[in-house]
């Protein structure tokens, strides 16, 4: 989808520049040319847009008096042939502040800043991801985090949790380490697999738990725990 724009500028050699510009550009679209601060305010109060190229000095209604009653939040690039407005700029938090004569180079790093700003914010993946085994022939969710260990018990593996009685699921140890976040979880037994958080002492043949709770590390996963 492309940005709809909104020239603000009372010269229209410095619309001419800006339009050839945003031609050149496949995410840019001009929604409207107006002179003064006057007919921008007129132009916003009936139309929505996602980017305005604004002037400063101009009759009527000076860009800097134009940001203090804008209708709604909209992205601003500032547009001018003086350089004594940063502050005012900054203070306004407009997205850049392009000089006159605007190069291409130049305006495009602008535009740049205002595409980078409107991306979603990526959510991070959780550390402790939820899994979903079946429990008593019902589905249950569980929180990797709640876990302290898991027990091979014959044909079934012991989910031993924080705040809660142990599970038992039947499963394997290979398919309950490959739903497990490797980061935080290790095995460290044919039998075992631990959260390494919950590791309170490391021994040569043995870890001792949080929970006070003692388990044998097998010799070819010792390296594992170093």
């Amino acid at each position: 989808m492309k940005l709809k724009c909104l020239i603000v500028d009372d010269e229209a050699p410095a619309h001419k520049v800006l339009q050839a510009h945003i031609a050149k550009t496949d995410i840019l679209e001009i929604v409207g040319d107006v002179y003064n601060g006057k007919e921008a305010l007129d132009f916003l109060s009936k139309t929505k847009v996602d980017l305005i190229f604004l002037d400063i000095e101009m009759p009527k209604l000076t860009g800097l008096e134009l940001l203090q009653c804008l209708p709604y939040h909209v992205s601003v690039i500032l547009t001018t042939a003086y350089s004594n407005f940063g502050f005012e700029a900054y203070q306004n938090d407009v997205v850049d502040y392009l000089l006159k004569p605007i190069s291409f180079p130049r305006f495009l790093k602008a535009i740049n800043k205002v595409t980078n700003l409107r991306l979603p914010t990526k959510k991070e993946e959780p550390k402790f991801p939820d899994i979903e085994l079946k429990h008593e022939g019902v589905l249950k969710t569980i929180n990797t985090k709640s876990i302290i260990y898991i027990e091979a018990v014959g044909n079934y593996i012991k989910i031993n949790l924080i705040n809660e009685k142990p599970l038992l699921v039947t499963q394997t140890m290979k398919y309950i380490s490959s739903l497990l976040p490797q980061d935080y979880f290790t095995r460290i037994h044919k039998s075992f697999i631990v959260k390494r958080e919950a590791i309170a002492e490391i021994k040569k043949t043995e870890i001792t738990l949080i929970n006070k709770v003692t388990l044998p590390v097998g010799r070819k996963y010792s390296v594992l725990l170093e």
